[in-house]
């Protein structure tokens, strides 16, 4: 399997997550999947510590820094394209490498998730549900957000570290929805789960909030609008539908 080349506008964040890994003597993988967790963990007020982290405050640091790289990334790639996808592109480079090829991944290119979302266009619409049974990065939920955004995004994926890379690429661009880690083919073998910005259009704050197993089977059968769209009342009594919530990186400058 060829190794996947990672582009010149992620390299920044690729020397802090290799270089950290080198000096502490980590694999770069865990060093990446740290950091997903690091984020996550990062956007869920009240949630308790996370399990099993092994880094000293200093190390904490190095953390903080990488975030901040990321933030920078996406804010100035989002804003020239709509959408992008750091992480994708990372892990797709760290799983190509020699003696990682067994566990390799190549997710859908974006242009490829454009030309689909493109195929699919029809009358936009708000409120919507839309999903992904085997989500990767999240990359066609991102697509379709861009050019449809006010939806109710649904990732799914049998990889953890799938699922945390498309809770974070949800979170940053404003998505609102849920991430659910299972096998789509046996949804009943429910793993974990995580709703990313349920209270973005009331607050303007991106947050994550973990999925419940009480939760995921409730959800099933529920529709897409309490997360989705926030009704006020203007003067007048009329109704109306807000915009869409703003992406992450208006809201979270670094």
């Amino acid at each position: 399997m060829a190794r996947y080349e990672i582009s010149n506008e992620v390299r920044p964040l690729d020397r802090l997550i290799t270089g950290f890994a080198s000096s502490c003597g980590y694999e770069i993988q865990t060093v990446f999947n740290d950091l997903l967790r690091f984020i996550i963990h990062g956007f869920s007020p009240g949630a308790p510590p996370i399990s099993n982290w092994k880094y000293k405050r200093q190390q904490n640091a190095s953390f903080m820094e990488m975030t901040a790289e990321w933030t920078r990334i996406m804010q100035k790639q989002i804003g020239r394209s709509g959408w992008f996808d750091a992480f994708g592109e990372l892990h797709m480079a760290y799983c190509s490498k020699p003696g990682q090829q067994a566990n390799g991944q190549f997710f859908t290119p974006s242009h490829i998730c454009e030309l689909m979302v493109m195929c699919a266009a029809g009358k936009k619409e708000t409120g919507q549900r839309m999903g992904d049974p085997t989500c990767g990065s999240g990359r066609l939920l991102l697509a379709y957000h861009a050019h449809n955004p006010g939806n109710y995004l649904v990732g799914e994926d049998i990889s953890r570290t799938c699922c945390m890379m498309t809770v974070c690429n949800m979170l940053i661009h404003g998505c609102v929805g849920e991430v659910i880690c299972h096998d789509s083919l046996n949804p009943g073998n429910f793993v974990d789960g995580w709703k990313v910005n349920p209270m973005l259009a009331w607050t303007g704050i991106p947050t994550i909030k973990r999925m419940s197993m009480e939760e995921y089977l409730t959800g099933r059968n529920l529709p897409a609008s309490p997360y989705i769209i926030r009704k006020t009342m203007p003067a007048g009594g009329r109704k109306h539908k807000t915009d869409s919530p703003p992406p992450l990186q208006t809201v979270f400058k670094m």
